[in-house]
């Protein structure tokens, strides 16, 4: 089983940052376990907000090349200027992008958000069922 600890390492290690005149590209890298237990990676491409996070990256790739919707884990890591690694959250495009793909992904989505914690996705769109609700 992979645990959180292995997900960052390949969530950090496709980070391949190139410096645009607008900004950075390929600065934060994402990592993702599938349904199926396949991992799927991904970085941020496009600046400011004109762009796709690293998450959105790896999820287009798993529906792409595995034709899969489910997602077991994922992990979005970012290195400063000093090559400091930080796991950091998901925005909100990219938690409605993961419940988009399948509605199973809120119940069964783990998000990590360091080496030793991890949330459900519902934890993270904590008024999906309520919203869900009133329709």
């Amino acid at each position: 089983m992979i645990t959180n600890q292995d997900l960052i390492k390949k969530a950090a290690s496709v980070i391949h940052s190139k410096q645009l005149k607008e900004g950075l590209i390929g600065d934060v890298g994402c990592a993702l376990v599938s349904g199926k237990g396949k991992i799927y990676t991904g970085v941020c491409v496009g600046v400011n907000s004109n762009g796709y996070c690293a998450e959105r990256v790896a999820i287009g790739k798993m529906i792409t090349d595995g034709r899969e919707y489910v997602i077991k884990k994922i992990v979005a890591t970012w290195k400063d200027k000093d090559g400091t690694l930080y796991v950091i959250p998901p925005c909100g495009f990219c938690r409605q992008c993961m419940k988009d793909t399948d509605d199973k992904n809120i119940d069964i989505t783990e998000v990590i958000l360091d080496k030793n914690k991890s949330v459900k996705l519902k934890e993270l769109l904590p008024y999906y069922a309520w919203w869900k609700k009133q329709k």
